[in-house]
């Protein structure tokens, strides 16, 4: 018979207060089988465990670095014979990726409610296209939402003065993106955020090949939260992409229908490019942020963008 696994990341924003809650709605369903990690240390034993419990599902408790870091395991190492459906289940910080793929409300009755659901046949599926990002000869890694630029600086903000204060998920990730308009707009130091950026294969259609950009983004999910959806790019491809030209001009202008995902007439003119596309190979160094984690692209290698595979949900 086919179970349901449970790992909980207990180092996430939120699990440390609910784990308690959680642990209680595992044991009254004998199909759970449960893990409670210590950051992602353990992760690798973790999932192999739930491969030889023959677990279908595989509920992940915590935010979207825990996620991140379950799919870039699981794929680059071939954890599991048979791969499971996944639910996202918040308990981190902005959850991201939670809001567009996974559970909704409080971890604990969220639970509950879904695995009474899952008894009775009830849940829905639902497939995302993984962004995978590759640094040079370095293994995949394997997400959802990548932002670098001044994209970088922003979530720094966010961690030290606005979610440091309490602020937490969606009124967290709105603010985040006020103080990056205040930060591009209004701060000359904004600029130390540029990249210079190469556009090697997938970029915007017409776009220079090499340019300087306040701010490159690309995603796979279909919203953020909040209403926020900065990618306004219409056909093909799994992947959406936006990027700002530095110094970004009209910004103040330009924000509402970026973040709405609306276009305007100007916006090209301007610097303001938005497409999608199933594959992109860049050129750049610095940092970035991937699923809330920080990373950094050394000189001299090609940073490449791809969609090849797929994350199966639940909720």
């Amino acid at each position: 018979m086919s179970s349901v696994g449970l790992i909980i990341n207990e180092r996430s924003n939120r699990s440390a207060s609910v784990i308690d809650d959680l642990l209680y709605v595992a044991r009254r369903f004998s199909s759970v089988r449960t893990e409670v990690l210590d950051g992602i240390k353990g992760l690798d034993r973790a999932l192999v465990g739930m491969d030889r419990k023959n677990v279908d599902t595989l509920v992940l408790a915590g935010g979207d670095g825990t996620m991140q870091a379950t799919f870039t395991d699981a794929i680059n190492n071939r954890r599991f014979s048979k791969t499971p459906h996944f639910v996202a289940l918040p308990c981190g910080m902005t959850n991201v990726i939670a809001n567009d793929c996974g559970l909704r409300g409080d971890p604990a009755p969220s639970l509950e409610n879904f695995l009474w659901r899952r008894q009775k046949g009830s849940v829905k599926p639902l497939r995302r296209p993984l962004l995978s990002v590759t640094m040079g000869e370095r293994a995949p890694i394997y997400g959802f939402f990548f932002g670098a630029g001044a994209f970088h600086g922003a979530v720094n903000y966010s961690r030290n003065q606005i979610q440091s204060k309490g602020m937490r998920r969606s009124l967290a990730l709105t603010l985040s993106v006020l103080a990056y308009i205040a930060k591009v707009a209004l701060e000359k130091a904004a600029s130390a955020e540029d990249i210079e950026l190469e556009f090697i294969e997938g970029g915007a259609p017409g776009a220079p090949e090499e340019t300087s950009l306040a701010l490159f983004m690309a995603t796979t999910l279909t919203k953020l939260g909040s209403g926020i959806y900065p990618f306004w790019g219409k056909g093909p491809g799994a992947m959406a992409a936006t990027s700002i030209d530095a110094p970004a001009r009209r910004l103040f202008r330009a924000a509402p229908a970026v973040l709405r995902a609306k276009s305007r007439p100007w916006f090209e003119d301007y610097g303001y490019r938005s497409w999608r596309s199933d594959q992109m190979v860049t050129r750049f160094s610095g940092p970035f942020v991937f699923d809330g984690e920080f990373f950094n692209a050394g000189e001299r290698e090609n940073v490449e963008f791809g969609t090849s595979h797929m994350a199966d949900f639940l909720n």
